[in-house]
C-alpha cells in the first residue's frame, strides 16, 4: 500500500485514463478524489467501485480549466 493515507485528486476521473488511475491509486491505499465535469452519474460509479475495495472516495464536480473551481475543489 504505496499510497496509505495519501490524498489522490484525479482529474477526469469519471472514465476512461482518469477512472482507471483512481481506480489504481485506491488499490495502492489513497483516498480518492473522483473529479467530474459532467458526467456525475459516471462518477459516483466510480466511487462506490473504489469504496468496494475498502477505500474512501468521494466525487466533485469542477472544471479544472477553471482556477476558482480548482481553489473550490481543493477545500473541500
Amino acid at each position: 500500500m504505496l499510497l496509505k493515507d495519501k490524498v489522490a485528486i484525479i482529474t477526469g476521473s469519471s472514465r476512461g485514463i482518469g477512472r482507471a488511475t483512481a481506480i489504481e491509486f485506491a488499490k495502492q491505499g489513497a483516498k480518492v478524489v473522483v473529479n467530474y465535469n459532467k458526467s456525475k452519474e459516471e462518477a459516483e460509479k466510480v466511487v462506490e467501485e473504489i469504496t468496494r475495495l475498502g477505500t474512501e472516495a468521494i466525487s466533485i464536480k469542477a472544471d479544472v480549466s477553471k482556477p476558482d473551481e480548482v481553489k473550490l475543489m481543493i477545500n473541500k
